[in-house]
């Protein structure tokens, strides 16, 4: 097998990059990076990388500020990273916007991941499951937080979440808030059904064929 002719996870020749660094400002902040790395997770900045000439002055990256791009970093000189999820929610966020903007779909994966399992308020939690490739039913038990406490949403809460989030929170309390006053013959949702009906139900969980290899022998 030839190894040069091997295709690597983001679809490029190993042999196709450029060895050496790359010096970038960020912020008033110059940094020497090693490039490989970098121009193999992300084709933007493989494109920009490979418009840069031996001798060219320093590129000024926009869209990110020094604390998210040495978040993004640390995810390449921290070896130990998959296993410190100890790192705070606001530095995965500031990983996943620079994965985002730069198309670095693995860093995006890890960092959504470490974000599945953080800690979040209801609000955070709620607007992180706007993103297209979250799906909405993971925020239940932060709508359900919501949208069965005793105040309403604020002013406040609006400008936090957003018009159309707040409207949704909104019509669920209804809803829950109706559910509770009796009616002659009539079974009432539960409040977990109510919200599932709004934002969507959570797929059923999958059952391994070696689960259900075990289930069989038990009547055989």
């Amino acid at each position: 097998m030839d190894f040069d002719s091997q295709i690597d996870a983001a679809g490029c020749k190993l042999n196709a990059f450029r060895p050496g660094t790359v010096d970038v400002i960020v912020e008033g902040n110059q940094y020497t990076i090693d490039r490989f790395f970098l121009e193999r997770d992300s084709p933007v900045l493989r494109e920009l990388f490979a418009e840069l000439r031996e001798g060219d002055p320093v590129y000024a990256l926009s869209g990110a500020t020094k604390a998210e791009l040495e978040h993004l970093l640390w995810v390449y000189y921290k070896t130990s990273i998959a296993r410190d999820p100890w790192a705070p929610i606001t530095v995965w966020k500031d990983i996943l916007k620079l994965a985002d903007m730069w198309k670095m779909e693995q860093i995006k994966d890890h960092a959504l991941g470490h974000l599945r399992r953080g800690k979040m308020d209801a609000m955070e939690k709620i607007k992180h499951c706007e993103r297209e490739d979250v799906p909405t039913y993971e925020a239940k038990e932060a709508y359900m937080e919501l949208c069965t406490r005793t105040e309403p949403l604020t002013a406040a809460d609006f400008q936090v979440l957003g018009m159309d989030i707040g409207l949704r929170i909104m019509q669920i309390r209804e809803r829950i808030l109706a559910s509770r006053v009796p009616q002659a013959g009539i079974k009432p949702q539960s409040e977990g059904e109510i919200v599932d009906d709004v934002i969507g139900r959570a797929p059923p969980p999958t059952v391994l064929a070696s689960e259900m290899g075990a289930e069989f022998d038990l009547y055989c």
